[in-house]
């Protein structure tokens, strides 16, 4: 069958690898042939600022060509033009080789037009990508799968950066010759790249119609608001980042690192990246990209302005330290954005699109490298400006460095305009980002999503419901919210553990859903709410239940909530004589231990051999009332565990030996084992009440009620009593005649 554009889940995920691979390979690449190694050359060949303003923003500045783009390309494969442009910067990057021959002046130009080159199909290329990135990626994934691919590229060119500063600080590598030779061994590594991009499957064409140019796609999008803002965002953006790789510079010229160190300064902005990424790949999805980039550009200005006022003699560890904070807040701006324009890419006429998006960075770009040059150009002008006490304050970049703090302040006044679906609050995402709750919630949601284990989801899922943070909430609502989920039952046990009172609703609708598979668990749940009059009020709704487990769990949670309000009594105990099953029981006489304070319900000890229950029903109640009296060991449950598994023997033999310390009972212990075994169960009947004449418990009124219910044996008809009754009728008579004050 032939398949649409849009690939199957399975084309994805091998796609993403092949993406992996080639972003990887990438990543040692672009080091080679792009700006740190240019700039290098750049400044041994002495360029100016302008022409080093200009190297800073080439890599945007080459989308200039992006409108022929769609005609060239059209009706091709998609990914396919992304290969070709792969393998043309590989090619258009050997007339380097050209610099070693010609004299400064013609090397500085070919340089930079072989630079220029180079990052034209760069663009080219990065117009495709934006397209697949998407295509291999859905909307539930997205952020991750941007963020997945940046700690791809940026893993990889951090460890190879960390390699090229060692290898620069050795005498030849760091010479023309050495330099030259490392970009060809980039020309090789991005001929290996493009190998693997043209594996990606794609059914994707270039798509262009006439007059759907870049006009009319800008108009387009400032016909749209909330689209407006997100593109100026981008642009805005990419010209921050272009502001600020003037750093590589100022650290050449003005602070005079050497050319190991520089290369040492690019890993720290690369492990900045990847940090970024692996930042915005846990949390993007969930928290929306608006509040994160509001807080991230918050922080970002904050560490340009320190650029701007650091004098060029400082440490040069705190400009490493501080490059990679700088860059780590706005590689986090800029991967967010990315994922906000993604979510808006249109998908029929995206090539159209992404030329449009990325022509317009081209001019943002070319206007930010050339105001950098210039600024760059003046320090006199900052000389005057930041004096204190006729003393510089700053640096010859200063004004570089506050034109970027100039950008992000528009980024940040955008930001805050701006409208994204499904994000969260600003001060829900700070409660998240500024938490240890909020950073734990993220990690254990994140474990969770790779943790298969039964016990250990479990267990990730009670530490879930302990963490109050709101991002752990809305975990919880989602997990609540899902029809079938593995982990609904142990969130809902998680609830009623750590009561929340944000997801109080949530569990309310689960408990009145008389088709959910967890409604017991989420009305058991309720009963930990206690002074919440909705989840009082939703439980006595549910005691006229559809279900007769819904109305016995409703009681058990009912009593625990209102700590016992004997008000709901009557109803309870009319309710418990339709038990249908030992649960059901069970839940009743739970709830009545609590309601009922005098103990009343121990009256009813014959009731389940009245109504003809069976023996495991019987065997079940009387084990729930032994446990609620504590009468000590052995308890009545082990007996009949004895006595499932055996003989008269067996489960008598231990209780009786111990039971000897009555007078009673040593008397007739030879008799009792007889009526046991002969099964007189009308002798065990006389020989048990005639140790209940003589008790005296008056004293606790639930002895009381229980020796009063006991005592009605003796109106009954003993064809229906058996072992069962049998055994509890001996165990609690011994039991209280035990606790006897005679």
């Amino acid at each position: 069958m032939a398949g649409t554009q849009y690939l199957q889940e399975s084309e994805k995920q091998a796609g993403r690898k092949y993406m992996v691979i080639e972003e990887s390979l990438n990543g040692i690449a672009f080091p080679l042939l792009g700006d740190t190694i240019v700039y290098l050359l750049a400044v041994q060949f002495h360029a100016g600022n302008m022409a080093l303003g200009y190297i800073s923003s080439a890599a945007y500045i080459a989308g200039i060509i992006l409108p022929l783009v769609p005609i060239l390309f059209q009706g091709k494969n998609q990914v396919k033009c992304q290969e070709f442009s792969w393998y043309a910067r590989s090619i258009l990057c050997i007339p380097y080789l050209f610099v070693l021959f010609l004299p400064e002046k013609w090397a500085r130009l070919v340089l930079l037009v072989v630079f220029s080159l180079f990052c034209m199909f760069r663009m080219v290329g990065v117009a495709f990508n934006d397209f697949t990135l998407k295509s291999l990626s859905s909307a539930s994934n997205r952020g991750r799968v941007v963020s997945e691919m940046n700690v791809a590229y940026q893993t990889s060119s951090v460890t190879f950066r960390l390699l090229l500063g060692f290898v620069m600080s050795l005498r030849f590598f760091a010479s023309l010759i050495g330099m030259v030779c490392l970009q060809m061994v980039g020309v090789v590594t991005n001929m290996f790249s493009a190998h693997f991009v043209g594996k990606i499957p794609c059914r994707s064409t270039v798509s262009y119609q006439k007059g759907h140019g870049i006009f009319h796609q800008l108009h387009k999008v400032f016909g749209d608001a909330s689209l407006k803002r997100r593109l100026i965002l981008r642009w805005i953006s990419s010209m921050a980042i272009v502001v600020f790789n003037m750093s590589v510079p100022f650290l050449r010229v003005e602070v005079s690192l050497s050319s190991s160190l520089i290369m040492f300064y690019s890993v720290a902005l690369g492990v900045a990246v990847v940090c970024a990424g692996l930042t915005t790949k846990n949390i993007a999805d969930r928290l929306g990209s608006k509040p994160l980039v509001i807080i991230s550009a918050i922080f970002s200005l904050a560490c340009l302005f320190v650029w701007a006022l650091l004098p060029v003699d400082t440490n040069v560890f705190a400009f490493y330290l501080l490059g990679f904070v700088t860059n780590y807040f706005l590689s986090t701006i800029n991967i967010l954005i990315v994922r906000l324009v993604a979510q808006v890419m249109p998908d029929d006429d995206s090539i159209s699109f992404n030329v449009m998006v990325n022509f317009v960075i081209a001019l943002f770009a070319l206007l930010a490298g050339l105001l950098s040059g210039v600024f760059a150009d003046c320090p006199e002008v900052a000389t005057h400006l930041f004096a204190v006490s006729g003393r510089f304050v700053g640096n010859p970049y200063t004004l570089v460095f506050l034109f970027d703090f100039a950008l992000l302040l528009v980024i940040l006044f955008i930001a805050t305009r701006l409208r994204e679906l499904g994000s969260y609050s600003m001060k829900d995402a700070a409660g998240v980002v500024f938490s240890l709750h909020g950073i734990q919630a993220v990690s254990m949601i994140e474990r969770l999503g790779h943790t298969y284990d039964p016990t250990k989801r479990r267990a990730l899922l009670l530490s879930l419901g302990s963490n109050l943070n709101n991002l752990a909430t809305s975990e919880l609502r989602e997990i609540l919210a899902n029809p079938f989920s593995p982990d609904k039952q142990d969130a809902i046990r998680s609830l009623g553990e750590k009561p929340r009172i944000a997801l109080l609703n949530d569990l309310i609708r689960v408990a009145e859903d008389d088709d959910s598979y967890v409604q017991l668990e989420a009305i058991g749940a309720l009963g930990a709410y206690r002074g919440e009059v909705k989840a009082e009020k939703a439980l006595v709704n549910l005691l006229s239940g559809k279900w007769s487990s819904v109305r016995s769990m409703a009681s058990r949670s009912l009593a625990y909530l209102t700590d016992g309000d004997p008000k709901y009594l009557p109803e309870v105990d009319a309710l418990s004589l339709t038990a249908r099953h030992s649960d059901e029981e069970i839940d009743y006489l739970i709830a009545k231990r609590s309601l009922d304070k005098e103990g009343l319900f121990y009256r009813d000890f014959f009731l389940s051999v009245e109504q003809g229950r069976s023996a495991t029903f019987r065997q079940t109640r009387y084990a729930v009332l032994a446990s609620f009296l504590k009468f000590g060991s052995p308890r009545l449950a082990h007996l009949y565990e004895l006595m499932n598994n055996g003989d008269v023997q067996d489960f008598l033999s231990d209780f009786l030996t111990d039971a000897r310390d009555l007078a009673q009972i040593d008397q007739h212990y030879d008799e009792v084992f007889a009526m046991f075994d002969r099964s007189d169960w009308e002798a065990v009947r006389d020989f048990c009440l005639g140790l209940l004449d003589d008790c005296v418990v008056s004293y606790n009124p639930r002895f009381l009620h229980l020796k009063e219910g006991i005592l009605r044996a003796r109106e009954m008809d003993i064809a229906l009593f058996d072992v069962q009754d049998a055994l509890a009728e001996l165990y609690f008579c011994y039991s209280l005649e035990k606790n006897s004050r005679s």
